[in-house]
């Protein structure tokens, strides 16, 4: 310890302010302020992160929301259990009679592979014009919804959910949108 004690001793012997530092703290002088110009530059730097913040924020928050209305809707519509107008197995022909949509109906792929249809309907999905189709599964019936692909609907592209026991699988293909909704099963939930 008696080292340590030197050698401490020896260091602040030799170390010293700057001149001009020590003669203006004799003098009594304030220490420098930091320039008006720099507190600007910080305050509008934290006010610009702020603002960031807020705005990721709310873009999360509301992609949140749109998703929790899209599939709120999709679990509404396939739970009323409204019959087809266009009652067919035809694809083609449940389309040419939906002939208001902006797009063709086809038999989907994705999750709706294979199953049969039974015919369908308009619907709605987030104000824009949609066809919902009764298709009949081995284990159930399940409602497709398909709409024209909009960048809303596209944020919820490839989500699985259960909602209001309603299990609700989206995908795309092409520009088109797809909802396939069925009761969900006590697994599911």
């Amino acid at each position: 310890m008696p080292d340590l004690d030197r050698l401490v001793g020896e260091y602040y012997r030799e170390a010293r302010l700057v001149d001009e530092r020590a003669e203006a703290i004799l003098a009594g002088a304030p220490s420098r302020a930091t320039p008006a110009r720099v507190w600007r530059l910080r305050l509008a730097a934290l006010a610009a992160s702020v603002l960031a913040l807020a705005w990721i924020g709310y873009s999360v928050s509301s992609e949140r929301d749109l998703a929790e209305r899209v599939f709120a809707e999709i679990a509404m519509n396939h739970k009323k259990g409204l019959a087809a107008e266009v009652a067919s197995d035809d694809f083609a022909a449940v389309g040419r009679a939906l002939d208001r949509l902006d797009f063709d109906i086809a038999e989907p792929g994705g999750p709706a592979a294979g199953l049969s249809l039974l015919g369908g309907r308009y619907c709605s999905i987030q104000g824009r014009l949609a066809a919902q189709l009764k298709l009949d599964a081995p284990d159930g019936m399940r409602t497709l919804y398909v709409a024209e692909l909009t960048p809303q609907l596209e944020a919820v592209v490839g989500d699985s959910v259960v909602h209001d026991s309603v299990q609700i699988k989206v995908w795309r293909d092409g520009d088109i949108f797809f909802g396939l909704a069925r009761d969900a099963r006590p697994a599911d939930e």
